[in-house]
């Protein structure tokens, strides 16, 4: 089984790489009205922006996070509703959450089937957990070309967990089904030069090149820096951006099952 990932290498860097409190409250605005009842936990909340959106929002929010570094940013955030935890062994009671949140996370948990599991045991009778991903690049560009065959190249060399044809089949056996899914849009006018997107991937900024291989580097990452090292006006911004993907799953009225094959509340009553 993998491991989960922390973020500690990139708590320093996360709040200004990733937009910030405008991206917390844009996934916010476009997820809350799916996300019913008040009690909101967030797997995976790292520093905070997101939860913190919802808060404003009047949600009583509960964030659970591996990495020490990324909490440590979000306590200002959220004082008293966060702790580190891992995803696969949540320490909240069973069917006591109205809704879970889990943004771009489940491609990092070292078991996507017992973390859904978890949040299936720890969810109220028809809660709902939303899963957002990133979705297509929306605006099209010289940048965006570089950057898609990157991503298509690393997702054939590592395929990813949370892909919808491995994560969905997971989810209905914890009693987790499909309802809703949708995209929305990242942000309405994000640019990025060439210069900027060779700095980032040059820097390793994005997770999905942390433990890359030499060879992979060399083969799969390293034409496109060249790629767009090649481009001209390397200083000029270029429409950029993706957009989100989000699939709602609402837990059965009965309940989920555990990983151990029992419901929530038997497991609860053998504790």
């Amino acid at each position: 089984m993998a491991e989960s990932v922390s973020f500690d290498r990139i708590a320093d860097r996360y709040d200004a790489t990733r937009g910030g409190e405008e991206r917390g409250r844009l996934v916010a605005e476009a997820v809350a009205a799916h996300l019913p009842g008040r009690r909101l936990l967030e797997i995976g909340v790292g520093t905070g922006l997101i939860s913190h959106a919802f808060a404003a929002r009047g949600r009583s929010v509960v964030g659970v996070d591996l990495s020490a570094r990324m909490l440590a940013q979000a306590r200002g955030r959220l004082p008293g509703r966060i702790v580190r935890a891992d995803a696969a062994a949540l320490p909240l009671r069973t069917a006591t959450v109205d809704a879970c949140l889990a943004v771009h996370v489940l491609h990092l948990v070292g078991d996507p089937d017992r973390v859904l599991a978890e949040v299936a045991r720890v969810l109220r009778p028809g809660g709902r957990l939303a899963v957002v991903g990133a979705g297509q690049h929306e605006r099209h560009s010289d940048v965006t070309a570089v950057l898609r065959d990157l991503d298509e190249a690393l997702r054939a060399e590592r395929p990813r967990r949370d892909r919808p044809e491995l994560l969905l089949p997971a989810a209905q056996r914890s009693g987790l089904r499909l309802v809703e899914e949708f995209s929305f849009a990242r942000e309405e006018r994000e640019t990025l030069t060439p210069a900027e997107a060779r700095a980032q991937i040059e820097s390793r900024v994005w997770s999905t090149l942390w433990d890359l291989s030499d060879r992979q580097w060399a083969t799969i990452v390293e034409p496109a820096v060249a790629a767009l090292r090649r481009l001209p006006d390397p200083d000029r911004p270029r429409p950029g951006g993706r957009s989100f993907h989000a699939m709602i799953l609402r837990l059965a009225d009965g309940g989920g099952r555990t990983a151990e094959g029992g419901s929530g509340a038997e497991r609860a009553r053998g504790q």
